[in-house]
């Protein structure tokens, strides 16, 4: 600290020291003076100076290493001198090269430092003879004394081997001798001992090790061996690394690799290999001569050699030839599929030969081809015969085959292949009648004609049929032939009996007498004989009253028997069906039946009865309409539209006052006088009821000749009208109150009354009209008038209120004059104070200076109360009060209770005990509170607020913005660069900074420190560049001070700051990358993207200059790979293929500085990266050649075919290792593979006998690799039939054939059949006679192909009586096979002839459930006998069949008649179809096979009424509602009866059994006494009555149904009531016709699922109706309503459709299935009567009006209830008992005991804090709607 001119200055240690150095040079000077006299004097006798060396030496020598061993600035040597003369000594080097390897640094007068200046390298330079110089100044001018200086440089290990490139490549012939020297390796390294002696090793690809090794030789070389032989098709290329290392011992060892290829030379030691050999090649036989058929391809074994091949063909013949040069296959001559020669077919062996020099005779090779020729379609179907005849008998059932006649044979055939030789079969010009079987064939096929259409095969309309037999090929061409046929038909008996009327019509009178004559009824019939006219017979009559008439069985005549009344009764039934049956035969053969209708004529015995036994109407009072139109009606079951059921009305009595008046036609009551409600009699208790009652008799009777009449009770219920209005008792109301009245206050209540007699017309409601504000409210029922819930009063503002109230009735008639309530206000004292406060503002302000000391005054605050006698009190809210700083920053942690204290009583504010300090908080807001004492309710308060500003005091010291500041800078920057501005703050106001760096104490003088800062500005720039160097130093860290002006305090404040200056670099190193990551192995299937290693290089630099980014060389990469720039990682940028590539060398470069160019500053070096592929699994197997095909025979048992693949993965890999398995077309297990290596050989599993056909196999071929690679191709197999089934007989063994003895030449004898389950010609069947010695069979000839014997020439019974026939059935296989079949051909005379039936079929009839019935059948014919012979017994024997029916029926073999041998049931079994033989054989033993012996016997089963109808249902269910008309459908009843059908047994009746109950019934009145309210019409449950509004619960009652004999069964019927709301609409899209039939199943589908009852509304059917009115008929609408199904509670719609959503899962294959579109709510309103007239609609509008109102009154009344603090908490207490309702997947309604609590809560809700008008709870628990879901149906009340 110096004073200079007044001012003090302030230095810092640096100038100190700077003052005190300039001292002591001014002292130096002075000393350099007088030793240069001194030295003047003695150098007038100088002596020269002398190196000082060690003893012994006379040569300095110094051993350096070199490179960084050494590194430049090394102090190498110290060098001493002496002079005798005590001379300052110099040392220094001669000559340039010293100059530039050493720098001499002289120490103190006789010493020296030698430095190293220049980097050492012994392979450059290993010594150095230097010359040092020495003087002592006093020698003279270039003289020295001068000494050797010897440095020697120590080797390190620097060098890395390097070898010679001339032998990279090695090739080497395979199969060579083994051990071979392949070359001579030679590496070369310039260091010294150890670190220039080279060692090699060898490195190969995995799986090579034992192929190559490598021998150090004693020069330093290394011979590479071959130490196995080599294979060219195992591998023709090695890469082999050499690595050479030195023999370093410790420290770097240096290491150089040099890659060496060797090629493998191919020999010729391998003949040819197939490339492509397509095994099997199909061609069309017609193709030209010439025609290319296939190519074959193969290529030299030896790949390096890749001789040429040349083709031949081994079975050369007239047919195939082979290009030698191609390998293309081709034809010499004509092709024919058809040829029996090759069968289709070929088998060509192909060779190939290398072409080559070599002697070798194994250069060829062979394989086999399969050619198979394609069919063209060259032949036409054919027919074996030209024309056919055949005879069938006329009613034949379907699929009897006709009989060919003569020598027609039945066969079809075409030679050609698949489709070409597939044709069907068909005929033509028969109409239907006939078809063939089969209708399809292949090659050669066997038919039958058969019946098709019995119904045609009419002998009497026609006895011959020709039409056309048609062969066409099924294939495009459809070539065909046409052959005619002749089938002649022979007759039967086939007419039943027919009427001369379809129907008979006959009238008869109620009263006829027994044995009046009906009718007579006639029938005749087409047959002759007794079959014919001649033979009918009527044999019975059925129908209701059958019983009660007479029927003629001959003439047909029809009488009254002793009939009864009630069965000829006209209103018991107007007319009566009859059927009557005829049959031909005497009665038992072809029947009929006939219908009579008869007719009874009525007569006048019925009187008129109505429909109902009681009517009811309803009328309001003053109207001349009913609200319904009241007709009451009766009916007459006499004939209509007759005097006897023409009715006539009249009013019998009730109508003493003549209100009332009868049409007397059409029975409708309508109002003479109108009726007067008050003046009517009151209804026994029901005094305040809305109904009164007049009853009414009325007489309908008849206008016959003795009229007949009834009566019938008719009840008028007379409505009352809202005729009177209310009115107020008093007009003035008077009320006062204080001001301070409670919310909901009751405060008076005001009373009205009207005049009418029944509510709810003379029920009354309040409403406020005006002048309540929202200050009063009135109860609408009670007239209660209350403040309302938070209504406060004010006396100051109004004193008094008046109130205009009206009074309104249930009707919503108003009173004439409305009641005023005037309500006085008295004052309270309630008045809160307030602060007195005069700024714009409004609040306070004051100033106080910082650290004032307590006590000091601040302010006094002032507040006025308008109360006459306040009593106020003041305090400080510090919780409402805050402090900023100067900056507006809040203040938190303020202890302001400490800071301030204010006076409660005089409102004084003064600085409390805590100090002030500006710097911390400069503004404070308070809040001050005043409170009136003196307050009768509750407090009275006000505030107020001041703002206080803390004036400022300089009492604080400078502070930097930061306490550390850090900042970069560029090494070598320039003199005065900005480093850093720094700033200094001090919280006092006007003060002065200055700065200064603080001096480091390694540097006082800072003469090292390279920086300076300007004092004012605090400013930092560079002062001295050399001594920013980054790599010597990274940081310069030092203190800043800064010192403000003081402002007259004795002392100053001074601040620090910590400042850290980052030197930042320059480029100058190159990168480097690290040794390693040289060679990569990565899967050839590594995803694009994937990172398959990294390399990494460091630069010694900072920042961009210091990092690196790497750069992949595109050539190398070839867009397979990338690189990324940032981390060096190397990425997949390409699909990678190993087969493609198998290696990729990538080049990668390293640079600094990058931005996707080099900058001129860039630096960059290189590294190779070799990456190699591992194979995977990515190519699939291929099959090779073409589509296989396979051809052997059924008994085939060796190899069927060889299956081949290939893989291109590698194949040293099980990547390409493929297997072959069956994947389908094997379910027979027919098929096995045997596997070889990428091929596998087809054999037969198991032996293939009876599997001929044709078979796709689908063959897959799967890889060894994972995963697996899967490829699958169909082959075909055919296996072809080989003949080993003989033809097996289909007729009996052991048969005896009966022919008579007259029979002509040509009649057939029988037909043989015999079938042979092989196919083709194997399966074609012949026939011929196999003869012996005695057979005869010249008497007889055989059809070859249609199995037919006929006779050949005229029998002799004499001669012979009995033949011996052997027949043998053989095929026409290559071997025939055959079998034999013997039987006998019985000669008989005409006596002996098998007896014939007359008819072919019969129809006989039993009666279920009877015993002991028996029906005789008709007899067969016989011929007559001769006289001396006994004519034989005919017996019937019923054929067995898969009926059983000889365990069913007993037949008496000799008297012809059949009977059951059970009890037949209709309903099992109506009916049975048996066969009956005629035969001479009466024992049974040997039937012989006739088949005109043969009846066709249908046995019908007659039905007993034997059993009841039954309901489909147990319970039906409907609905009905106000929309629901009078006698509309509500129910269809459904019974089954099981009886025969279309008659009296399953005639249904449906009636109603009473009694009629109600249950849960309201507003029923007289209807619940009623037991006709129900109608049923056929099936259909009719309504009987109105629904009214006011109408609930529901009807239960049985029904019954009966049948003709009255059979019967119950059920039972709900009937609801239901509100429209309740019903819930469908709309789907369907018309509604359709959803009508199909609703059951609908409704019962959403019955099980909810589990609840559903019912629909029968007359709801009809089309959709869209929002704008337009009907959409594509859609149809329909309601439905849900029921409880225990307690028959309706649902609301709201709980339907949440019921629907709960299931919507299991209901939505029902909904698609009925095309559900929407489900919703009805939009229905109840039904309006078409008589209501306008002023009745206008009385219901005023209805409906009054209500509205009634119940937003009602709603008022709720929420004024609801906000009362008494009802509040009930409510809360009653809801904290309820649980919170969860989930459930019905929503039937539910019961519990809190009513409506949780109405609108969710789950996990707490209903407690609802608000009130969320809860009904006062309501009465009965009403309530809400059920907790937890409960059952079971649980379920109202």
């Amino acid at each position: 600290m110096r004073l200079m001119k007044g001012k003090v200055y302030f230095l810092s240690e640096s100038g100190e020291r700077r003052v005190r150095l300039r001292l002591r040079l001014r002292l130096g000077w002075c000393v350099v003076i007088v030793v240069l006299l001194t030295c003047m004097e003695m150098t007038l006798a100088n002596r020269p100076p002398q190196f000082v060396l060690n003893e012994g030496q006379s040569e300095i020598v110094l051993r350096l290493k070199e490179g960084k061993e050494t590194s430049i600035g090394t102090l190498v040597h110290r060098l001493k001198g002496f002079d005798s003369d005590e001379d300052p000594l110099i040392f220094g080097l001669r000559g340039q090269a010293a100059n530039d390897l050493l720098r001499i640094e002289n120490l103190g007068s006789n010493e020296g430092n030698v430095y190293l200046k220049k980097e050492l390298d012994r392979e450059t330079e290993d010594s150095y003879t230097l010359i040092l110089t020495l003087t002592d100044g006093h020698l003279g001018e270039g003289s020295f004394v001068t000494q050797s200086l010897l440095i020697l440089v120590e080797d390190v290990n620097d060098n890395a081997p390097i070898c010679r490139t001339d032998n990279s490549t090695v090739k080497v012939e395979e199969n060579s001798d083994v051990p071979l020297i392949l070359t001579t390796i030679e590496c070369e390294d310039l260091d010294e001992g150890p670190y220039g002696q080279v060692i090699y090793k060898l490195q190969t690809d995995p799986g090579d090790e034992e192929v190559f090794s490598i021998q150090q030789t004693k020069d330093g070389k290394g011979l590479l061996k071959l130490l196995q032989p080599l294979d060219y098709d195992k591998k023709f290329l090695y890469q082999l690394r050499v690595i050479a290392t030195d023999r370093a011992n410790t420290g770097q060892v240096n290491t150089a690799t040099h890659p060496i290829l060797v090629e493998v030379v191919d020999r010729e030691d391998r003949p040819p290999e197939w490339l492509v050999v397509p095994s099997v090649t199909r061609i069309s036989e017609d193709v030209p001569k010439g025609t290319h058929v296939l190519q074959v391809r193969a290529i030299d074994g030896d790949r390096g050699v890749n001789n040429k091949i040349s083709y031949s063909l081994l079975n050369e013949n007239d047919l195939f030839g082979v290009d030698s040069e191609s390998g293309i296959v081709f034809t010499k001559g004509t092709l024919d599929r058809e040829d029996d020669r090759n069968g289709g077919s070929f088998i060509l062996q192909l060779q190939a030969t290398e072409k080559t020099n070599s002697k070798d005779k194994s250069l060829s090779i062979s394989t086999e081809v399969t050619v198979l020729l394609l069919d063209v379609n060259d032949e036409t179907p054919r027919f074996a015969s030209r024309s056919y005849v055949a005879e069938v008998v006329e009613n034949q059932p379907v699929d009897v085959p006709v009989t060919f006649l003569g020598d027609s044979i039945a066969e079809c055939f075409d030679h050609d292949l698949g489709l070409n030789g597939t044709f069907r079969l068909y005929t033509e010009g028969d109409g239907g009648v006939f078809e063939i079987t089969p209708s399809q064939g292949i090659n050669q096929v066997t038919f039958l004609v058969r019946v098709k259409n019995p119904s045609r095969l009419d002998y009497e309309r026609l006895k011959v049929i020709n039409f056309t037999l048609v062969a066409e090929e099924v294939g495009i061409e459809k070539k065909k032939s046409k052959v005619g046929m002749t089938v002649f038909l022979r007759d039967a008996n086939d007419n039943s009996p027919q009427f001369e009327k379809e129907i008979y019509k006959v009238n008869i009178s109620e009263n006829a007498l027994p044995g009046t004559t009906m009718i007579q009824i006639r029938a005749h019939d087409d047959d002759s004989g007794l079959l014919g006219t001649e033979g009918i017979r009527y044999t019975s009559i059925t129908g209701s009253i059958a019983d009660e008439l007479i029927l003629n069985p001959i003439t047909g005549v029809i009488t009254v028997g002793s009939t009864n009344k009630k069965s000829l009764d006209r209103e018991l039934s107007p007319a009566y069906f009859l059927n009557v049956e005829a049959r031909d035969n005497g009665g038992r053969g072809n029947r009929n039946t006939v219908q009579i209708q008869l007719l009874i004529n009525d007569l006048n015995d019925e009187k008129p009865n109505f429909l109902l036994s009681r009517y009811e109407g309803r009328i309001f009072e003053n109207e001349f309409q009913f609200i319904s139109p009241l007709i009451v009606e009766a009916k007459d079951k006499d004939l209509p539209n007759t005097k006897n059921s023409e009715i006539h009305y009249s009013i019998v009595s009730g109508n003493e006052e003549g209100h009332f008046q009868i049409d007397e036609i059409t029975g409708k009551l309508s109002i003479k006088k109108t009726l007067d409600f008050e003046s009517l009699p009151v209804i026994p208790g029901h005094p305040e009821s809305n109904v009164k009652k007049l009853n009414l008799t009325i007489r309908a009777n008849d206008m016959g000749s003795a009229p007949l009449f009834s009566l019938a009770a008719v009840t008028v219920w007379v409505l009352d009208q809202n005729d009177f209005s209310p009115e107020f008792k008093k007009k003035y109301y008077h009320k006062i109150i204080r001001e301070d009245t409670p919310q909901g206050t009751e405060i008076l209540t005001i009373q009205a009354e009207d005049l009418d007699a029944s509510l709810p017309f003379n029920r009354i409601f309040y409403r406020m009209e005006n002048g309540a504000g929202d200050k009063f409210m009135v109860d609408s029922e009670s007239g209660v008038i209350r403040l309302s819930p938070g209504a406060t009063l004010d006396f100051n503002l109004h004193s008094s209120h008046v109130l205009q109230i009206n009074a309104i009735d249930g009707g919503g008639l108003k009173s004439k004059i409305p009641t005023v309530v005037n309500i006085t206000v008295l004052d309270t004292n309630n008045k809160p104070p307030s602060f007195i406060v005069n700024t714009a503002d409004g609040i306070y302000h004051a100033k106080i200076k910082e650290n004032s000391p307590r006590g000091t005054y601040i302010t006094q605050f002032r507040a006025s109360d308008p109360d006459q006698k306040p009593i106020l009190r003041y305090r400080l809210d510090l919780n409402k009060s805050e402090g900023r700083s100067p900056e507006g920053r809040l203040v938190k942690g303020l202890q302001l209770n400490t800071l301030f204290t204010l006076d409660s009583s005089d409102a004084i504010l003064r600085v409390g005990g805590g100090q002030l300090d500006r710097e911390t908080v400069e503004f404070i807001r308070l809040t001050i509170e005043v409170e009136d004492k003196g307050t009768e309710n509750g407090k009275q308060m006000a505030t107020a607020q001041i703002q206080i500003q803390i004036i400022d005091e300089q009492d604080n010291e400078p502070i930097f913005r930061r306490s550390i500041y850090s900042t970069s800078l560029v090494e070598n920057s320039k003199i005065g660069t900005v480093v850093l501005t720094l700033v200094a703050d001090d919280a006092d106001l006007d003060t002065h900074i200055r700065y200064a760096l603080l001096p480091l104490a390694s540097d006082p003088h800072r003469t090292e420190f390279p920086l300076v800062i300007d004092s004012d500005s605090g400013v930092i720039t560079v002062s001295q560049p050399n001594k920013i160097d980054r790599e010597t130093r990274q940081w310069i860290n030092f203190t800043v001070l800064a010192e403000d002006s003081g402002n007259g305090r004795t002392t100053k404040g001074i601040g620090r700051a910590e400042v850290f200056v980052r030197i930042l670099d320059q480029n100058d190193n190159s990168p480097l990358f690290i040794p390693g990551q040289d060679r990569i192995e990565v899967r050839e299937d590594t995803k694009v993207g994937s990172v398959i290693g990294s390399v990494e290089a460091r630069d010694l630099d900072e920042g961009p200059n210091g990092k690196v980014s790497y750069v992949l060389d595109r050539n190398s990469a070839m867009g397979k790979f990338s690189i990324d720039p940032e981390s060096g990682r190397i990425r997949v940028a390409g699909l990678l293929d190993r087969e493609e590539t198998p290696t990729h060398s990538l080049v990668i470069e390293a640079w600094d500085n990058w931005y996707g160019y080099s900058s001129p500053d860039s630096r960059s070096s290189f590294k190779n990266v070799l990456v190699i592929l591992l194979d995977v699994n990515d190519e699939k197997p291929v099959f090779e050649g073409l589509e296989e095909e396979f051809v052997v025979t059924e008994f085939h048992e060796g190899v069927i075919g060889t299956i081949r693949a290939k893989d291109g993965d590698a194949p040293d890999l099980p990547n390409s290792w493929i297997q072959f398995k069956i994947r389908g077309g094997n379910e027979l297990g027919l098929f096995k593979l045997e596997q070889g290596k990428n091929q596998a050989k087809l054999f037969p599993a198991r032996s293939l006998k009876g599997f001929y056909g044709n078979y796709t196999l689908s063959v897959e071929a799967s890889d060894g690799g994972k995963p697996i690679n899967v490829v699958s191709r169909d082959f075909q197999v055919h296996i072809t039939d080989f003949n080993d089934n003989a033809p097996r007989f289909i007729t009996l063994q052991n048969l005896t054939v009966a022919i008579p003895e007259n029979a002509t030449v040509g009649s057939s004898v029988i037909q043989i059949r015999a079938i042979d389950s092989d196919t083709g010609p194997n399966g074609v069947v012949r026939y011929r006679f196999r003869k012996d010695l005695a057979s005869n069979l010249d008497t007889f000839t055989i059809h070859p192909t249609t199995g037919l014997i006929t006779l050949t020439k005229p029998l002799d019974r004499q001669k012979v009586k009995l033949y011996h026939v052997r027949v043998e059935a053989y095929d026409l296989g290559q071997i025939p096979l055959s079998s034999d079949l013997t039987f006998k051909v019985k000669v008989e005379n005409m006596k002996e002839f098998q007896p014939v039936f007359i008819v072919s079929s019969i129809s006989i009839n039993f009666t279920e459930n009877t015993e002991e019935e028996r029906v005789e059948l008709p007899e067969a014919v016989g011929s007559d006998n001769d006289e001396d012979e006994e004519e034989p017994d005919i017996c019937y024997f019923i054929l067995s069949d898969d009926q059983n029916s000889t365990e069913i029926f007993y037949l008496d073999p000799y008297e012809h008649w059949i009977s059951p041998k059970i009890i037949l049931d209709r309903e099992q079994t109506p009916s049975y179809e048996i066969k009956v033989l005629a035969t001479t054989d009466c024992k049974g033993s040997q039937l012989i096979a006739q088949i005109r012996s043969t009846l066709a016997v249908t046995i019908m089963v007659n039905d007993l009424n034997d059993n009841s109808p039954k309901f489909e249902k147990r319970v039906f269910s409907g609905g009905i509602s106000t929309s629901s008309s009078f006698g509309s459908i509500i129910v269809d009843l459904s019974a089954a009866d099981s009886d025969a059908p279309n008659t009296s047994n399953s005639q249904l009746t449906y009636y109603i059994i009473p009694p009629i109950r109600t249950s849960l019934t309201e507003g029923l009145g007289h209807l619940s006494e009623n037991q006709n309210l129900f109608l049923i019409d056929g099936k259909s449950l009719l309504l009987n009555f109105d629904p009214q509004i006011n109408m609930k619960g529901y009807f239960k009652f049985e029904v019954g149904v009966k049948d003709g004999d009255s059979l019967m069964d119950t059920a039972v019927v709900l009937i609801y009531l239901l509100r429209e709301d309740q019903k819930v609409k469908i709309v789907v899209r369907r018309n509604p016709v359709e959803v009508r039939e199909n609703v059951d199943k609908f409704l019962r589908t959403l019955s099980n699922i909810t589990g609840a009852r559903v019912n629909s509304d029968m007359s709801s059917f009809q089309f959709h109706e869209n929002m704008d009115g337009s009907v959409d008929k594509t859609k149809t609408d329909f309601f439905v309503h849900f029921v409880h199904p225990e307690n028959n509670i309706v649902l609301e719609v709201e709980q339907v459709l949440k019921l629907i959503d709960l299931n919507i899962e299991e209901l939505d294959e029902i909904f698609k299935e009925f095309n559900v579109i929407d489900t919703q709510g009805s939009t229905l309103t109840p039904r309006r009567s078409k008589g209501l007239s306008g002023e009745g609609r206008n009385l219901f509008l005023v209805y409906a009006g009054g209500t509205a109102i009634f119940l937003a009154l009602l709603l008022l009344v709720v929420i004024s209830l609801s906000c009362a603090q008494r009802s509040k908490y009930q409510r809360r207490l009653k809801a904290a008992t309820a649980t919170a309702y969860g989930s459930s997947s019905t929503i039937l309604p539910r019961s519990g005991t809190v009513p409506n609590t949780n109405i609108h809560s969710s789950e996990g809700s707490n209903p407690i804090w609802m608000q009130a008008y969320h809860n009904n709870w006062y309501k009465e628990d009965t009403h309530s709607l809400r059920y907790p879901l937890s409960q059952p149906l079971s649980s379920f009340c109202i």
